[in-house]
């Protein structure tokens, strides 16, 4: 039977996490230098407190170290779990869009969450001035789910929960064209969200969205052969790179040059994962609608002041 000198000196024992999260473009690493503390070859320290916390963060793998994205996550993943089996402390960078994955990885970890709000078209402004910026949907897909869970979180961590807001000066036009749109229901931002692209499509293009290229010309000439003896048209766009990755997938699995019929599949296949898509779209412009009208969101967004911020950190750290 476990003792409670036992449990104490786990409990003691156990390392700390400071989590992140935030939607994209929220600021968190700026947060974390300025009002936080200060993150210096990888190790981060609070202002009040020298513990050691190794820093983490996915996107150092993509930016920095100018890995593929399937890449960077498996690199990001072994790390983690090397920190892990290292008992360290760790401040981790995150979304924390999905409250069970978040939790799954901190197993063993005492915690204390930051939350760093924005408003979501700083969200999308600001991803877009990156060197790796994700596509516009799914930047609004993240901002909505994240959100969603402030509550959650709120009541899984307690005292070790605190949400900071940071909206910069300079978005005021912005925010209130988007807020506009808003208020008129999901159809007037939808079409407001269009325009925008729609003024400068370059501008909004994500860093992810590169032209498939096919690893030999044998195998974009028969993907070109096949292609017009299915239902593709011009309305298929957008999943023409899916279907090329499927094709050329397939070919070199079988040495062979796959048929009209499996590419037709394909096809199917990618307009029915597109179409789902697009319900999911329209749920978190919804999702997003709700929030910014609703006077229950403004109540929950009531952020802590920075001395609040400082005295928690500190008390987690120390004790």
């Amino acid at each position: 039977m476990i003792s409670l000198i036992q449990l104490l000196i786990e409990q003691t024992l156990k390392p700390k996490a400071i989590v992140l999260g935030g939607a994209a473009g929220s600021g968190k690493s700026y947060i974390t230098n300025n009002m936080l503390g200060n993150i210096k070859n990888g190790i981060f320290k609070s202002k009040t407190n020298s513990t050691p916390f190794t820093y983490l963060n996915p996107d150092e793998f993509v930016e920095k170290q100018n890995l593929p994205l399937a890449n960077a996550v498996m690199a990001f993943k072994e790390l983690f779990q090397d920190v892990k089996n290292k008992n360290q402390n760790i401040l981790w960078d995150t979304t924390a869009a999905n409250i069970k994955n978040t939790l799954k990885q901190l197993e063993g970890y005492d915690v204390f969450m930051v939350m760093v709000y924005t408003h979501p078209i700083i969200s999308i402004l600001r991803n877009f001035e990156r060197d790796r910026s994700l596509p516009f949907k799914a930047v609004l897909k993240t901002w909505d789910q994240v959100y969603n869970n402030i509550e959650e979180y709120r009541k899984i961590f307690g005292d070790n929960f605190t949400l900071i807001q940071n909206i910069p000066p300079g978005f005021e036009k912005q925010i209130q064209e988007f807020n506009t749109a808003a208020q008129q229901g999901k159809n007037a931002l939808m079409q407001y969200l269009e325009n925008l692209i729609q003024q400068n499509p370059d501008k909004f293009k994500s860093s992810f969205s590169k032209e498939f290229e096919f690893d030999t010309p044998e195998i974009e000439k028969a993907f070109n052969q096949t292609l017009p003896q299915t239902s593709y048209s011009s309305k298929d766009e957008n999943i023409l790179k899916d279907i090329k990755k499927e094709f050329q997938k397939e070919f070199q699995k079988s040495n062979t040059k796959p048929d009209s019929n499996f590419l037709e599949k394909k096809i199917s296949s990618a307009r029915n994962t597109q179409n789902r898509n697009e319900q999911n779209y329209i749920q978190n412009i919804e999702g997003i609608v709700n929030k910014l009208t609703s006077p229950q969101f403004k109540q929950i967004l009531q952020p802590s002041s920075e001395t609040e911020i400082q005295s928690k950190l500190n008390k987690f750290i120390e004790n």
